[in-house]
């Protein structure tokens, strides 16, 4: 198997996100990683892997605030669509297509901020 480098992502995570050195003009010339092709990787802000949004502090804010939209985005068009406000309909339809997608991954990125959870 191969490795696909036009694919790959630069993540740096921050030991110390308050080190100086990391302020200065030429860090991102520091952390940058050549392939074998001889493209530079250069660190980005987040990346998606298997469906799941790791920024390069470690939190999930992002990642959580995206997974919301969506499951709004699907749940407003769940009331759009469908007329009918039968109790078992709309539990199907919120368990099969909203529930799905704020549950996918879930044990990965449980929210431990107060703000998250809310």
């Amino acid at each position: 198997m191969q490795l696909h480098e036009q694919k790959s992502e630069l993540v740096v995570h921050k030991h110390k996100p308050g080190d100086l050195l990391q302020e200065l003009p030429f860090s991102p010339l520091t952390m940058s990683y050549t392939s074998s092709a001889g493209e530079a990787l250069y660190p980005s802000e987040s990346i998606r892997d298997l469906g799941v949004i790791i920024s390069h502090d470690l939190s999930w804010s992002r990642h959580i605030c995206e997974t919301v939209t969506k499951a709004r985005s699907v749940a407003s068009w769940v009331l759009s669509v469908f007329k009918t406000r039968n109790k078992d309909v709309m539990l199907t339809l919120y368990k099969s297509l909203v529930r799905s997608i704020l549950e996918f991954n879930s044990p990965v990125w449980n929210p431990i901020k107060i703000g998250e959870i809310q």
